[in-house]
């Protein structure tokens, strides 16, 4: 596409899309964009109500629940996951080192986002759970003795409303035939 650049050089730039409902792609390296699969992790609570974590990196079935079923495996790991609050990756092998200009290998462990706005949100139940994952969520997981999935589908209106959110249980492959890179 002509942008009107009379010089004839070509420029790289990074993409970055923001909408009302926080969906967007973060620029990790300088002029590239990569994308995720945002999911929401939760634990069903004696009351029937929700505690939850937003989830950016990985968030499909084959990835982010084979991890959870394997990693996060009883009420009190899942619990300290969720302490947490709202997390890069639940289980992530390296970091980037940004003085070096690179990742670096490290012992799996969860890469929360900090702050005083990333604490785990509790809904009263499934449904506002439902609802309220509007962070562009894909798929959410709920922990209630074991580990189920769903594929979460919304419906926009033309101002960046929700007009729709349909709920699809999924299945969590099993370790040996998920992707497993």
């Amino acid at each position: 596409m002509n942008m009107g650049n009379k010089t004839g050089v070509h420029q790289r730039f990074a993409l970055i899309v923001i909408s009302p409902s926080f969906c967007f792609s973060h620029p990790i390296y300088p002029l590239e964009v990569i994308m995720s699969t945002n999911a929401r992790i939760g634990i069903k609570l004696e009351d029937d109500s929700i505690l939850s974590a937003y989830h950016h990196w990985d968030g499909y079935p084959e990835w982010l629940g084979v991890t959870l079923k394997e990693q996060y495996n009883t009420k009190e790991k899942v619990a300290e996951l969720l302490d947490g609050g709202n997390m890069s990756s639940c289980w992530s092998d390296n970091v980037y080192d940004y003085d070096k200009q690179e990742f670096v290998k490290r012992d799996p462990q969860p890469e929360y986002y900090g702050g005083d706005n990333e604490a785990p949100r509790l809904d009263v139940n499934f449904d506002e759970f439902a609802k309220n994952s509007n962070s562009c969520e894909e798929f959410l997981y709920i922990y209630n003795g074991e580990w189920e999935a769903f594929a979460i589908d919304q419906k926009y209106d033309e101002n960046h409303k929700i007009v729709d959110t349909n709920i699809i249980p999924v299945k969590i492959p099993d370790f040996d035939v998920a992707d497993d890179s």
